[in-house]
């Protein structure tokens, strides 16, 4: 009897990475394909099919001694298109950060909750509605995210998606239905069945099957992902209450794992539902963006190195421009960073101990809200790779701060795979 091998893709903004592991969760596998660099598009709906092939069937040349027992694909939030019931485009794909539905989300505004993930242009039910507006559409199609779509191209029936990526669609976790108020700007059998992320919903056709060259007698599952965000937190092993995941990227986001659901719509707080927990976070406008701003990566490692933390520091806000949005929702908040020490090592700690007190003037907001005590921190992202900057962090957040199991978005995925949400239950 053949050993098993379980697979996550992540289909992200730059390409598709996929990831396999094996009982034991240890990764055995894994591949890439970016997009190409002159592209000035995101792919197309075809286009991101070819991509999900190539990769996968890269990824299986490597797994021909094992049988794949189930797949899982994650994808970008908010990113959605139209299909009629046979699974064939109706549009193309609104990305993520499109923002041409204005007109549509005025009018979302009037009827959803102000809590609402369905507010703003970029959310998945404004496109839904702008392109319900759009083209002449028959009577029966579904509305698809990104990671349905995908889905769709390996075997899986159209009218499926999870209750993460159906958020930004209108969907109501607390109550885990489409809620009323969605029929006055949709028709609501075009909304898909939504289900628990990990759930069974399709098999890899026969056709599939064969342009991927599988030689195994059952097929494998394909099971229902979650969006990018979402799996790369799951595979950095936080999953108990009080935990929670800090990203020093671009912007420094905050996410705890709470009892209850938050939400806090003018500073940006909404919680995903994940197994029997919930997911709440937080974005601020300050992080990464500004220390680049000023430095280049090898200019923060080695001006780093000069940091005394025992020596007095500036109290900066570090923004690249006024407006902030949480852990304080101020559009004209102004940025702190003057007085600007001489030496450029006392300018960086300035920084770097601001966004670290906004990290726990962030956490602090969480766990008020979410009444859920913060008992350890994970770090991801470029800045966590800043031994200096975590030193100073965890000077000033005193839990436990955690090494992360894995950073690969896919590999969250992969666990998808093979163990559902258990260990969220």
């Amino acid at each position: 009897m053949r050993d098993s091998a379980w697979i996550g893709i992540d289909f992200g903004t730059s390409g598709c990475r996929v990831c396999a592991i094996d009982k034991s969760a240890s990764i055995i596998a894994q591949t890439e394909q970016s997009f190409p660099a002159s592209s000035k598009s995101y792919p197309s709906p075809q286009q991101q099919s070819q991509f999900l092939f190539n990769t996968l069937k890269t990824l299986l040349s490597q797994l021909s001694e094992l049988d794949i027992d189930s797949i899982s694909i994650d994808a970008t939030s908010g990113s959605v298109m139209l299909c009629d019931f046979d699974g064939h485009p109706l549009s193309e794909m609104l990305m993520y950060n499109d923002q041409q539905a204005i007109e549509a989300s005025e009018d979302i505004a009037k009827l959803a909750p102000a809590e609402s993930a369905a507010n703003g242009p970029s959310s998945g039910l404004a496109k839904l509605v702008y392109l319900q507006r759009l083209f002449a559409l028959p009577a029966n199609y579904f509305l698809l995210h990104q990671a349905d779509w995908l889905a769709i191209q390996l075997g899986a029936k159209p009218g499926f998606t999870d209750y993460n990526n159906a958020l930004k669609s209108g969907f109501d976790v607390t109550n885990n239905c489409w809620p009323d108020w969605l029929s006055a700007l949709t028709p609501l059998h075009v909304l898909p069945q939504v289900v628990t992320p990990g759930t069974v919903i399709g098999e890899l056709s026969t056709s599939v099957i064969k342009a991927l060259g599988l030689k195994q007698s059952t097929p494998p599952l394909i099971k229902a992902g979650t969006t990018d965000s979402l799996a790369s937190f799951i595979a950095t092993g936080a999953n108990k209450i009080g935990d929670a995941v800090t990203s020093l990227g671009s912007t420094l986001v905050l996410k705890l794992v709470c009892q209850s659901p938050v939400f806090d719509a003018k500073r940006g707080i909404y919680s995903h539902k994940i197994g029997n927990r919930w997911l709440c976070g937080g974005a601020s406008n300050s992080g990464g963006v500004v220390l680049r701003h000023y430095f280049s990566d090898e200019q923060l490692v080695a001006l780093s190195q000069k940091i005394d933390l025992q020596m007095p520091v500036e109290d900066y806000y570090p923004l690249l421009k006024p407006g902030e949005r949480f852990p304080i929702a101020d559009p004209d908040s102004p940025p702190r960073m003057h007085p600007r020490p001489a030496e450029d090592h006392l300018f960086l700690y300035g920084l770097l101990s601001g966004i670290a007190r906004i990290e726990k003037a962030g956490y602090e907001c969480l766990q008020q809200l979410s009444k859920t005590p913060l008992t350890s921190i994970r770090s991801v992202g470029g800045g966590a790779k800043n031994a200096v900057w975590t030193q100073l962090r965890q000077s000033l957040i005193d839990v436990p701060f955690k090494p992360v199991q894995h950073t690969d978005t896919a590999y969250g995925s992969a666990l998808l795979a093979k163990d559902g949400l258990k260990l969220f239950q």
